[in-house]
């Protein structure tokens, strides 16, 4: 079963937004020195790298779960169990990942939960579930909470 990720939340609209002037305005600065083209390209190429890396959906299976992107794919193990969030993700902490340019994706960290990965569109947590896989925790965020919840009841032993 696919299901389509939450729309973005303006929180990640905001930050992406943010990010996309702060490009442009490197690129302005290229045009008076030479040397504004580091920045620019190097954040081009993170802007770029975040886009195609955006979840776009998610694709649940006895087998396995996965996550698409504009660009590829990240398979997890089969679903042991799922939950929806009661707690948002305020207090984590990244490691490594991105933060909210066009997603919040990456390992994270928090007290409750331990290490996981995110791959939300959303900071509203009543829109998040936390996947419990034979290979980690995954945080989602589905754009149907109770089609999401359904679906997965069918696959989960």
């Amino acid at each position: 079963m696919t299901f389509p990720v939450a729309p973005i939340s303006r929180l990640i609209k905001i930050i992406s937004a943010a990010v996309l002037l702060l490009n442009a305005g490197f690129v302005v600065a290229s045009f008076i020195s030479h040397w504004a083209l580091i920045p620019t390209a190097l954040l081009a190429a993170i802007t770029l790298y975040c886009y195609l890396r955006a979840p776009l959906a998610y694709e649940a299976s006895p087998n396995g779960f996965t996550i698409l992107f504009r660009v590829g794919s990240k398979r997890f193990g089969p679903i042991v169990r799922a939950g929806r969030v009661e707690k948002s993700m305020d207090r984590s902490i990244r490691l490594w990942g991105n933060g909210g340019l066009f997603a919040a994706t990456g390992i994270f960290w928090n007290g409750t939960w331990g290490i996981f990965r995110a791959y939300v569109t959303t900071s509203d947590r009543s829109n998040m579930v936390l996947l419990e896989t034979q290979t980690g925790k995954v945080l989602v965020s589905p754009n149907s909470l109770d089609e999401f919840i359904e679906g997965l009841s069918k696959i989960i032993p």
